[in-house]
């Protein structure tokens, strides 16, 4: 219990200038969350300070699979785990929301290819998150960053160029708490594989 805790509160340190500097560069929320239970709760946020925001307030939990994090980490999950995941009932939170377990696994492979996770406003009409994990020196997927704000600003046309800064982010976390990147991301600098 207490090498997590203090695994998390790393995660935490070394997260907040970067969380800072994608605010900075987006304009948009950063936040930072872990999963417990299947459930995402959120435990850092820098706010944009836009009128108009996403806010999680630290403690706050959301489902799994309405959530941008949720994705990114159920994405490299293993597959029992998933499995578990897919096959329990899939609350439906907007008419956005991925409730079937088919629909839903395709959108994890498409996250494991591209490193990055959209919320397309599946948990709140009007909100949408780009997300990315952030592993652990085991290459296990333990937290996600993510950037939110409102749907009129983050829109679809501007997720691969916040999708690529979100992983980047995300990245340089892993790197500053001594994490490894899955080979099978093909994200690592040096290996030359897709970006």
């Amino acid at each position: 219990i207490g090498s997590t805790f203090l695994g998390r509160t790393r995660i935490v340190e070394q997260s907040r200038p970067v969380m800072q500097h994608l605010m900075a560069t987006t304009g948009e929320t950063a936040n930072l969350a872990i999963v417990d239970r299947n459930e995402v709760i959120f435990i850092s946020q820098v706010e944009t300070h836009e009128p108009i925001r996403a806010f999680f307030r630290p403690g706050t939990r959301g489902p799994i699979h309405a959530s941008g994090i949720g994705k990114a980490l159920m994405a490299y999950y293993p597959p029992q785990h998933l499995d578990e995941i897919l096959g329990s009932h899939l609350e439906r939170y907007t008419p956005r929301t991925l409730t079937d377990a088919d629909a839903l696994g395709d959108e994890l492979e498409r996250i494991r290819v591209r490193g990055w996770a959209v919320d397309d406003e599946e948990r709140t009409i009007g909100m949408r998150c780009v997300a990315a994990p952030v592993f652990n020196q085991s290459g296990e997927a333990v937290a996600g960053l993510s950037l939110s704000g409102p749907s009129v600003r983050v829109t679809p046309d501007r997720d691969q160029e916040y999708g690529a800064m979100v992983r980047a982010s995300a990245d340089a976390v892993t790197g500053a708490i001594g994490g490894i990147l899955p080979p099978t991301t093909g994200r690592h600098a040096s290996s030359g594989g897709r970006s």
